[in-house]
């Protein structure tokens, strides 16, 4: 039985004090964009299970991603890697079918040698600064 696709309700079920990196969403895709792993946090928020072989592509948390392809020539979309980079307002999904606005940082990462993408989503009200992330 596959896992059910769940998301957050609201915004703040992405937050909550003291840290906003301990609040982050991470995900990790292989590279046709499929969920494959992610943080404790986000399993418990959307209800994913660990060992599930299948859990969905991103498009069904992030619909704007429907229509940017991930990877380009082996390496991050350039497009997708200047829309995070400059702070672009990504839409999440809610649970409800609510669209709220979210930060949005893709990389690549290797592991067992096999290449996947991190995907890390924070709520679009986390200020970045040369230092790292001020509430």
């Amino acid at each position: 039985m596959e896992p059910a696709l769940m998301t957050p309700n609201s915004p703040e079920q992405l937050m909550a004090p003291p840290s906003a990196f301990d609040n982050k969403m991470e995900l990790t895709l292989n590279e046709q964009g499929m969920i494959c792993g992610c943080n404790i946090p986000t399993g418990d928020l959307f209800g994913y299970r660990h060992g599930a072989s299948a859990w969905g592509h991103i498009s069904a948390l992030m619909p704007e991603l429907a229509s940017i392809k991930l990877m380009r020539d082996g390496h991050i979309n350039p497009r997708l890697r200047f829309l995070s980079h400059i702070g672009h307002r990504f839409q999440l999904l809610s649970l409800g079918g609510k669209l709220f606005d979210v930060k949005f940082f893709i990389r690549e990462i290797e592991s067992q040698g096999r290449r996947y993408l991190r995907a890390m989503i924070f709520p679009f009200d986390v200020e970045f600064n040369a230092i790292g992330i001020s509430g």
